[in-house]
């Protein structure tokens, strides 16, 4: 249990620490704190805190950073997010006044945004189209032998794949597959085709037209990434900036991990309606053991769960973190109902 002292003297070396990047000492806190005590009951409070476990020393000065444990108490117990911060709001209307042509666009703009406002990585996954139906498949002629296969999804999703027709074979002689496939599976759920496609559909499909197998296996290709879950990262050089520790293989494997939608799906986990906040050895990956991750998920009917989140190091202002995340949670999933 932590004297009123004490708690403000860990949450002023918390907010310390993240801005100034250096151990903070009993003079600083003396000053910032204005507490009418002496430096040598300061430097004893400190000691109260580090034999705790909440605060430790660094080698190269005699104040003293939050750990890991100091970390947790500070976002779970002290700390207070301001939901009116002005950059904040500036930031949400950059992105939320505007109108996008397409989802991806404005979740794109939303990672962009979160990097200009934290200098951190940000990343934003896009829920799986659970409840897309189909709305058509075309193939266009390009150059040559070159053809465009495009499947368009009843939210307005475009997915497209070029692939090139063997010679002496023209776009005209897979007429009979396209118009099958608007005729008879138009308006049913991708994921119901999906199924269809491994079944018996090919067999039937070849009962009533001649249809290479392989442009059929392409119809599915695109269809399948038509609901995939996709992931949007903004800033991911900024992790070079706070992994002077990690090898140059260590920073490679965190690149993939955060480019893997399935893998920041388990670090991201499930934060209902609150903002998760994962601190270092806290983190689902070892690979994230000298990060922090501050997500929250948002829900679209028929489309599931996306989530927003912030990787940062573990000396990050989280209280701000915590209110950007949470705010361009609540915009994201109140501005995609506009889409879908």
């Amino acid at each position: 249990m932590l004297t009123d002292r004490q708690r403000l003297i860990l949450a002023a070396i918390v907010v310390g620490y993240a801005k100034a990047g250096k151990a903070v000492g009993s003079k600083t806190l003396l000053h910032d704190l204005q507490l009418s005590v002496s430096s040598a009951t300061i430097r004893n409070e400190m000691a109260q805190l580090e034999n705790q476990g909440l605060l430790q020393k660094e080698h190269t000065s005699s104040g003293r950073v939050p750990s890991q444990r100091g970390y947790r108490y500070y976002v779970d117990q002290l700390m207070d997010t301001d939901e009116h911060d002005e950059e904040i709001q500036q930031a949400l209307h950059r992105v939320f006044a505007r109108n996008f042509q397409q989802v991806d666009d404005l979740l794109q703009q939303s990672v962009d945004e979160l990097v200009n406002l934290t200098g951190y990585t940000a990343i934003a996954l896009k829920p799986e189209a659970i409840g897309a139906r189909l709305s058509g498949f075309r193939l266009v002629p390009l150059d040559g032998q070159q053809i465009l296969a495009i499947v368009v999804t009843n939210d307005g999703e475009v997915t497209s794949q070029s692939f090139r027709l063997p010679d002496g074979m023209q776009v005209s002689d897979l007429d009979g597959m396209v118009a099958y496939i608007n005729n008879t599976l138009v308006d049913h759920l991708v994921v119901d085709v999906l199924k269809t496609l491994s079944g018996d559909l090919p067999l039937t499909m070849e009962r009533v037209i001649r249809t290479p197998a392989a442009f059929l296996q392409l119809f599915g290709d695109v269809l399948a990434r038509s609901i995939s879950e996709k992931i949007f990262i903004g800033g991911q050089l900024n992790l070079l900036d706070y992994t002077d520790d990690s090898s140059l293989q260590d920073i490679k494997k965190v690149f993939e991990l955060i480019q893997s939608p399935k893998a920041m799906r388990q670090a991201i986990g499930t934060a209902n309606e609150g903002v998760m906040v994962q601190i270092g050895e806290e983190n689902i990956s070892d690979l994230l053991d000298n990060y922090s991750l501050v997500s929250a998920t948002y829900h679209v009917p028929s489309h599931g769960a996306g989530a927003i989140a912030i990787l940062g190091p573990t000396r990050m202002p989280y209280a701000k973190t915590v209110a950007t995340v949470g705010q361009f949670r609540d915009a994201l999933a109140q501005k995609l109902v506009e889409y879908y």
